[in-house]
């Protein structure tokens, strides 16, 4: 979740003023959050601004962060999927736009969640979803 941000701005944000048009200026909380993160400021430490809203999101950067890095995936399984179905499962990821870095959490977390029901004995509900066989 990066996100560029001009000197002047930045400027902006900590003085909580705008000087051009002489507004209050208070930064979004995932600016606010990618802010703190850069300065190194805890979550805790900014949960005594009161902006609950950044505090969440800086949690979950901090998380991210230190989670341990996953073992290096198995290319092999790629190979079982055509490129053209490669191909259509980025471009579902690129309708909305994301960073690299947050595709890579979206098809993590969509893998934890395959691998959980894998791992689960009981069999699920269905979920409306086709199995890929053809129907009767």
């Amino acid at each position: 979740m990066e996100q560029k941000l001009s000197g002047s701005r930045w400027r902006q944000i900590e003085r909580g003023w705008r000087k051009d048009t002489e507004t209050a200026v208070q930064a979004p909380a995932v600016t606010l959050a990618q802010m703190c993160f850069s300065l190194g400021i805890s979550a805790d430490r900014l949960a005594e601004t009161g902006r609950d809203d950044a505090v969440e999101i800086l949690r979950e950067m901090e998380r991210f962060a230190s989670a341990p890095e996953a073992p290096a995936p198995d290319l092999s399984l790629l190979g079982e999927l055509g490129t053209y179905q490669q191909e259509l499962i980025l471009k579902v990821l690129d309708e909305r736009p994301r960073s690299k870095r947050e595709k890579a959490l979206l098809l993590r977390t969509l893998a934890e969640a395959l691998e959980s029901e894998a791992d689960d004995d009981t069999p699920k509900e269905s979920t409306g979803r086709h199995s890929g066989g053809r129907g009767a």
